[in-house]
């Protein structure tokens, strides 16, 4: 149950602090007092979306700290807004996602929102399921296992469709990728290769050239007498005699020795070049002719063959992977599609029985609201597959006696829709087995012997789960276990006042809700109120 609120500079309201009981809390004041405001507060604590331009004073951030008790402990949650929410649980940061769990289990706030929930068509599966769900656990769990499914399904459905759009496309492309792959394998062209080509036909174009002068520069540097490898033996000679003679010209003579080494290398390699050179005409075809594929192949695929190679291979690969083999993508789209049809019969089934448990208990509390001649019944009808099954859901209410039934959207009056909103509340709290329920005027368009009716079964409701209610009817205030009024002031500011009533403020205010003035009269009619 909801032990206490704390909300600090929040709307209109500056400070506050609200007490509650068990049993039935109701919230009362006049209208525009700002009772929703409350509401609104507690509803932020747990999750809902809210601005910065709730803060009453932007230089300082609003707080609100809502107190549970569970099994005997105490939860808080607060909620600090400013430029961002924090959230905490008990004095720890915690995120939406946490707020949001905790919030199922703890407290059902029903809005004029809500109502509209309720009403739409599209939300009746989700209502009927959250029933069968808390009343049986295999169907949450097959409803679960469908969802995902289903979601797989619609995956495989699409890629299915693209490959089949694409058969042809894909059929052809392969077969290019399939050509264009051989041709490069084929061709086995090797890194750097062109440049190797290029450099070997410098060679055997100009082979005469390279020849000749190749074999005269070793005839200069070693051929005859007067060679310079000749010139230089003679001078290294010479400075050799004069070495022994003098130390000083010993490295001079180990230089020159080197030089003259080096020399002799250089014309042996230049002979043995000149005379291993030979022009090959056949091999320069075979050069040209290779040059001419390679450099063929870059203008069809690009400078990089490696890269381009790699990237038709991961193409090919793809486009004939199991992933994107049809026969197996129908296969597992049969599997699934067989697997979504068994499931959905089975919550068809469980959907069924519970829908009629859901309506009759539902007729049963509306005849305890006054509406003794209504009929109530939830249609199921097959649909083509979606998210939650095969089944379209609607509820169907009759609440005169000749007549027929009719979606609820476009049957029920203000007064109607409050009771079978009241009605089915009270149902579910029973099932949810939530310790506190928020009632923001769930007393809409009803007065008078209704009226009497509702508080009866909020009072009912009230014996095993906390209620907290804002109402303007009289008679329902006056079942109230905790009775709180809400108040505007103008004093610098227009702020909200709070304040938990004593049992003679609580005659006071039901006389001034029952007619709109405070005397013996009207004081004598709450009591009245109070003790019926």
């Amino acid at each position: 149950m909801l032990k206490s609120l704390l909300i600090k500079n929040f709307i209109l309201i500056e400070e506050a602090f609200l007490e509650f009981s068990k049993g039935f809390n109701v919230l009362c004041g006049e209208t525009g007092a700002g009772k929703s405001i409350i509401i609104k507060a507690l509803d932020c604590a747990l999750g809902l979306k809210a601005s910065k331009e709730v803060i009453l004073n932007k230089e300082k951030p609003a707080l609100i700290e809502a107190v549970f008790i569970v099994n005997n402990e105490e939860i808080t949650i607060s909620r600090e807004i400013n430029t961002q929410s924090k959230f905490r649980i008990n004095g720890i940061l915690s995120n939406l996602e946490e707020i949001k769990e905790k919030r199922e289990h703890l407290i059902d706030i029903h809005s004029q929102h809500q109502t509209y929930v309720y009403m739409s068509p599209k939300n009746h599966i989700i209502l009927l399921d959250n029933y069968t769900s808390k009343k049986s656990p295999e169907f949450k769990e097959i409803l679960k296992t469908y969802k995902e499914t289903y979601l797989e399904f619609k995956q495989i459905e699409k890629k299915l469709n693209n490959l089949k759009e694409n058969y042809q496309n894909n059929e052809k492309e392969i077969e290019f990728l399939t050509f264009q792959l051989k041709e490069l394998d084929d061709a086995a062209i090797k890194t750097n290769e062109e440049d190797e080509i290029k450099a070997e036909l410098d060679v055997l174009v100009n082979a005469q050239e390279l020849k000749e002068k190749s074999y005269g520069a070793y005839w200069a540097l070693y051929g005859d007498n007067q060679s310079i490898v000749e010139g230089l033996s003679k001078i290294k000679y010479e400075i050799s005699n004069c070495a022994s003679l003098d130390k000083n010209l010993t490295e001079t003579e180990e230089t020159l020795f080197d030089a003259l080494e080096n020399l002799k290398d250089c014309a042996n390699y230049l002979r043995d070049y000149s005379s291993n050179l030979e022009f090959n005409p056949e091999r320069l075809d075979e050069l040209n002719e290779r040059l001419s594929l390679i450099q063929k192949l870059k203008r069809k695929y690009g400078e990089n063959l490696d890269l381009e190679r790699d990237n038709i291979a991961k193409k090919l690969e793809e486009l004939t992977s199991k992933d994107n083999n049809l026969e197996i993508i129908e296969e597992n789209y049969n599997v699934l599609l067989n697997s979504l049809d068994l499931m959905a019969k089975k919550l068809n089934e469980y959907r069924k029985e519970n829908a009629k448990e859901l309506s009759s208990a539902v007729v049963e509390k509306l005849k305890s609201l006054q509406l003794n001649e209504a009929k109530f019944e939830i249609s199921i009808k097959e649909t083509q597959k979606q998210e939650n099954g095969s089944d379209n859901v609607e509820f169907l209410i009759a609440t005169n006696k000749n007549q027929n039934l009719m979606p609820l959207s476009k049957v029920a009056s203000g007064g109607e829709i409050s009771r079978v909103m009241l009605a089915m509340k009270t149902i579910f709290a029973n099932v949810d087995k939530i310790s506190t329920v928020v009632f923001d005027e769930i007393d809409t368009g009803i007065s008078g012997i209704t009226s009497n009716a509702v508080a009866s079964s909020i009072i009912e409701l009230s014996k095993t789960t906390q209620i907290i209610a804002i109402t303007h009817q009289a008679i329902i205030c006056a079942k109230a276990d905790n009775f709180i009024w809400i108040s505007k002031t103008h004093q610098n500011n227009t702020n909200i006042s709070i304040k938990i009533l004593n049992n003679d403020e609580r005659l006071k205010a039901l006389a001034q809700l029952a007619s709109g003035q405070i005397n013996d009269e009207t004081v004598e009619f709450a009591k009245t109120l109070v003790a019926n």
